[in-house]
């Protein structure tokens, strides 16, 4: 596989995780997936030998405010605005950042990106996590506010060390790109498989370009890249089956084989990370 392919779909990759599946994004996430799935998670921990350090940051205390239970309502239905509105005044986080979303959008009410980051700001201020997301989205896109990577950076690390996914995963592609920090590839992968082994699809598929490329570890790692890419083909991700497709010929049998073992483990409930130290120690002897 050519670099200059696996840059390009890399960074194709880093702006759909930027723009396009953050909370942020056009249909809500809240409206479209369970809340359930997107409830912060504090992941397991792990060594990993780059730097022998724990995955993620330690959980917020208290003031980190965990998502609500999942609901299947529709959040714009009727008014919008009545119905969220003296909720969201009397302190309620999700009608705080429900508003939010609608102000940013324009969804029931006038588009309107000073009120949508101010009541973001009020759920952020809660240590709502997609609260924290939606905000650093905001900076990092310039969108009702002047592009600051920086400040975006600080929003998605206050989420990502309550244990989001979403951010841990965007803090790990600014590590990656180094934009508003310095590059480290070790931040990246140590973020990556934060959000990866909450079984963050995007969060998995760039640790595993990041092991094809040998960025952030010691070497290219086809078997490490195979076993975090197969299983993503195998649900229809379209940019996994086609690094796989790329991937394969250039492997042999014996390492297909142990891809094939690691994906195995890998698919296991939040084995992602121990799956990974177990093949790294015997991929080193």
């Amino acid at each position: 596989m050519k670099k200059a392919s696996l840059r390009a779909r890399r960074l194709a990759v880093l702006a759909g995780l930027m723009a396009g599946s953050l909370f942020l994004a056009s249909s809500m996430a809240y409206a479209a997936e369970s809340l359930e799935k997107a409830k912060p998670k504090h992941p397991a921990k792990s060594t990993h030998p780059v730097k022998k350090a724990a995955v993620g940051a330690a959980a917020v205390g208290a003031a980190a405010v965990a998502v609500p239970q999942a609901k299947t309502e529709d959040l714009y239905a009727g008014d919008g605005l009545g119905r969220w509105l003296p909720k969201a005044e009397k302190g309620d986080v999700f009608a705080q950042y429900v508003l939010g979303h609608m102000y940013c959008v324009g969804q029931g009410v006038p588009k309107d990106a000073v009120q949508g980051l101010s009541w973001y700001q009020k759920a952020a201020d809660q240590g709502f996590a997609p609260g924290q997301l939606a905000i650093g989205t905001m900076y990092y896109n310039g969108e009702g506010v002047k592009q600051d990577f920086n400040v975006a950076a600080k929003w998605f690390r206050l989420a990502a060390d309550a244990g989001y996914d979403r951010a841990q995963s965007n803090l790990a592609s600014m590590y990656l790109s180094g934009n508003g920090m310095t590059q480290d590839y070790a931040q990246a992968i140590k973020w990556y498989r934060a959000a990866a082994v909450q079984g963050y699809a995007p969060a998995q598929y760039n640790l595993g370009l990041m092991y094809l490329e040998g960025n952030g570890v010691p070497k290219p790692d086809l078997v490490a890249a195979y076993g975090l890419l197969r299983p993503l083909a195998e649900q229809g991700n379209a940019a996994a089956v086609g690094a796989i497709k790329d991937l394969s010929p250039k492997m042999t049998e014996a390492q297909i084989a142990q891809g094939q073992n690691l994906a195995a483990k890998i698919r296991e409930k939040n084995r992602l990370n121990a799956a990974l130290d177990e093949y790294e120690k015997v991929a080193s002897r």
